[in-house]
């Protein structure tokens, strides 16, 4: 790792040759797939580096992130398995994952639709690849988003992550500088057509010319609890909570409860490095410290809910 002080030249060639080692990985990952018949579309990453910012070394990006046909899910995940990746974290909605290679740590997010689009599935992908881009990543051709899908994608990142992470704030910036009012327009139209206007504004709201843009475009103000919620991390398990609550199947909510309590061992171990942080070194490590992560983690969601059933219904009683 370059150091604190290391000369912006050094760290460009540093930036660099890690943008090429993620791009190495996403083409690897996008040939396997290719081969067994499935069709990823690479998001964000080398694209919105293009775009935006001209090269990835001013933008740099850290994972592979590809969206897949709904029917395809679980086959990517399993071409995934066979690369050598596993499962690093859990989602609560069914349509993404993490996946990390310990051996070289590399890091894919699989989607099968964006995040903050309540559409089927099914029609967000049938509408995103009815027509894509082409770019040139880690030596072949990939598809990723047209201009005005990615301009819709970049505003919903936005919405998932809030104001306080960097990276999404200034991609929407940039964003609102360079894209025109017909291309906005639209990603507008996608974003009602995939039932996902609220996060859509709630993306734009986070800066002041979007805000000015949204009452241009005539976007509601309201915004739904799992809109409202989704970013507010220093509010732990409220958006889980209200996840849980508004599904209406029984095995279905079982299941996201079971998810919730025992995650899989990756996101364990990430997840205790920073909510075990005062526990002896000796139950932090090992098989003995990932057994006392799953043993504590109940007692925590249990200690985050009064916080949480608060936020939810503060989240509730706005939109009502």
């Amino acid at each position: 790792m370059e150091s604190v002080g290391a000369p912006p030249a050094n760290r460009a060639i540093v930036t660099a040759a890690r943008v090429l080692r993620v791009d190495s990985v996403s083409a690897e990952v996008i040939t396997a797939m290719r081969r067994v018949d499935i069709r990823p579309l690479l998001l964000k990453g080398p694209s919105t580096a293009a775009w935006l910012y001209g090269d990835a070394v001013a933008r740099p990006y850290v994972d592979t992130d590809l969206l897949v046909a709904p029917a395809a899910y679980r086959r990517a995940g399993g071409v995934l398995r066979e690369l050598g990746f596993r499962s690093r974290a859990y989602a609560w909605e069914s349509d993404s994952q993490a996946w990390l290679r310990r051996s070289d740590a590399s890091l894919v997010d699989l989607h099968c639709t964006l995040i903050g689009a309540s559409a089927p599935s099914d029609k967000v992908w049938k509408e995103l690849t009815a027509q894509t881009d082409e770019l040139r990543v880690g030596g072949i051709d990939v598809e990723v988003l047209p201009v005005p899908a990615r301009t819709l994608h970049i505003a919903l990142h936005a919405a998932q992550h809030g104001a306080e992470h960097q990276k999404p704030s200034e991609d929407l910036a940039r964003a609102l500088r360079l894209a025109d009012e017909g291309t906005w327009r639209e990603a507008a139209e996608l974003a009602r057509k995939f039932d996902a206007v609220a996060a859509f504004a709630a993306g734009l709201g986070l800066n002041p010319d979007g805000v000015r843009l949204a009452d241009c475009l005539e976007l509601p103000a309201e915004r739904p609890p799992a809109v409202t919620l989704r970013p507010k991390t220093e509010i732990p398990v409220a958006f889980a909570l209200n996840v849980l609550t508004e599904e209406k199947e029984v095995p279905a909510r079982a299941r996201l409860l079971f998810r919730s309590i025992f995650p899989p061992p990756l996101y364990m171990r990430q997840w205790s490095a920073s909510h075990m942080t005062r526990w002896p070194a000796v139950l932090r490590r090992g098989a003995v410290g990932l057994l006392m992560a799953y043993l504590w983690r109940p007692i925590w969601v249990l200690l985050q809910l009064p916080r949480a059933i608060t936020a939810v219904r503060r989240a509730r009683h706005r939109q009502s």
